[in-house]
């Protein structure tokens, strides 16, 4: 039997688990340490971007749009609450729904944070080429669409 072309990307050294989630946790560490000084983490920061640009949501659209497992997301909302940067007020439409509100000290904070998340942003796409970034959020974005 004659062997594939790409048969050597089924060794595996060329595993693309492996290659997405070193390469993510290299990545996740540059921007926890530029996010350091605002004391907010790396998973916190999109938490808060998403609820200035949405306005208050409730906690199962946030974890949706966050691409985010409800639990996951519960787990990281509770130190924000205790730090004043979020609230849980109840929904005005339905009572029985508890929606997830940046406070006015979560968008001060946030104001902060995205300075040195900003720093973050320009050293990662000085090190990859914006147009090679282009290219390869598009990708990222495609295979996300094909994964079950």
């Amino acid at each position: 039997m004659k062997a594939h072309p790409d048969d050597e990307l089924l060794q595996p050294r060329h595993c693309v688990a492996n290659a997405l989630q070193t390469t993510a946790r290299r990545v996740g560490r540059l921007y926890a340490e530029a996010l350091a000084p605002t004391g907010l983490t790396r998973i916190q920061f999109p938490i808060l971007a998403r609820l200035d640009a949405r306005g208050p949501l409730p906690m199962t659209a946030l974890a949706e749009q966050l691409h985010m497992d409800r639990t996951t997301l519960t787990r990281d909302l509770a130190p924000l609450e205790r730090d004043g940067l979020v609230e849980r007020p109840k929904d005005p439409a339905d009572g029985r729904v508890r929606l997830v509100a940046l406070t006015e000290p979560g968008r001060e904070r946030l104001h902060e944070a995205r300075r040195h998340w900003r720093r973050a942003q320009e050293q990662l796409l000085e090190l990859v080429g914006r147009e090679e970034w282009r290219s390869l959020e598009r990708a990222l974005g495609d295979l996300r669409r094909r994964l079950p």
